[in-house]
């Protein structure tokens, strides 16, 4: 759905946390807020800054944004055009378990991304991918292939080496309400922008 302020669509996979979400706003703000999952998106056009690990970034087109389970952020339009973005939320045991077994079980622990924003166009690529399969009708042998792969991509090209979560005290991680997520497996939904 869209109206003047722009459109949101949004999917979840029904087995695992696993999300996706495909946007695009104007004058939309995003308030502070966090994700219980890793989130990896691409800015398709124009740009959009946030605050995010105590500073102000900005994802232009192409561009690569990356956020750690728990991390604080906002966001708003950097250009007069507005923003379009896609993103992919994956929960950390997803994660883990993908690591472990593209290491043969050497390791599980959770990749920490220390740049907020990263311009690395194999990592755009495989996130493009990922997106296109979570949203598409397509086979979930290749969903899940392109998940492993953008995880991978994601975890070799972006993250520091493997650590613990990034240490976010009681009150830092304010939550999403349930009422703004879809519910069901696979299920896709559109909000305006507006209806927050």
């Amino acid at each position: 759905m869209s109206t003047a302020d722009g459109w949101v669509r949004y999917w979840r996979d029904g087995d695992r946390p696993v999300e996706a979400m495909h946007a695009h706003f104007f004058d939309h703000v995003y308030p502070p807020h966090s994700h219980h999952s890793y989130s990896f998106g691409i800015t398709d056009a124009g740009a959009q800054s946030f605050h995010c690990r105590g500073g102000i970034h900005t994802s232009g087109a192409g561009m690569v944004m990356a956020f750690n389970p728990d991390e604080v952020h906002d966001g708003w339009s950097a250009a007069d055009l507005g923003y379009r973005y896609r993103i992919v939320h994956i929960g950390p045991s997803v994660v883990s378990d993908m690591i472990s077994d593209a290491t043969e079980g050497r390791t599980g622990a959770l990749p920490l991304f220390p740049h907020p924003v990263l311009t690395d166009r194999v990592l755009t690529d495989a996130l493009a991918r990922l997106h296109a399969a979570l949203v598409g009708s397509t086979n979930p042998l290749v969903r899940d292939e392109r998940l492993t792969a953008a995880v991978t991509a994601m975890t070799r090209r972006g993250a520091s080496s493997p650590g613990r979560r990034p240490p976010y005290g009681p009150g830092h991680r304010p939550t999403e309400p349930a009422a703004r997520r879809p519910t069901g497996p696979g299920r896709c939904w559109t909000r305006r922008s507006g209806s927050r």
